[in-house]
């Protein structure tokens, strides 16, 4: 696929990241289990933009997820003195959860699995 594409995927993934983060498909397993999923599916386009090739996308977004959860693990925010509500706040995170880990190789696994049927669709049809 066309680097645009995924540049295309990741803001639509991103646009449903805001969305979820505003409370507008509410809270509970959609924040904290799918919002996790989408996250590791956003990063993985933007590596697929970038031309890296799918396993190692895949690799990349869910090592991003493993590190950022790492990172809360050591409350790196706090331990920055970052302001709770601030974006880099949110973003880093501050509350570690081995079940978000899960959650990251779930959205790794299902991005390249997505990848990869579309690939061989694409690849399908232009050899017919």
């Amino acid at each position: 696929m066309k680097r645009s594409v995924y540049y295309l995927i990741a803001l639509l993934i991103f646009s449903l990241e805001i969305a979820i983060a505003r409370g507008i498909f509410g809270y509970g397993f959609i924040r904290g289990s799918l919002g996790d999923i989408l996250v590791i599916a956003l990063l993985y386009a933007v590596f697929r933009a970038w031309r890296n090739p799918p396993l190692r996308s895949a690799i990349m977004a869910i090592a991003s997820g493993f590190i950022v959860e790492g990172l809360q693990y050591i409350h790196l925010a706090n331990l920055l003195g970052l302001q709770k509500g601030s974006v880099l706040y949110i973003v880093i995170g501050n509350t570690f959860s081995p079940e978000d880990l899960l959650m990251y190789l779930i959205g790794g696994g299902l991005a390249w699995l997505a990848d990869q049927f579309a690939l061989r669709r694409t690849a399908a049809q232009h050899s017919s």
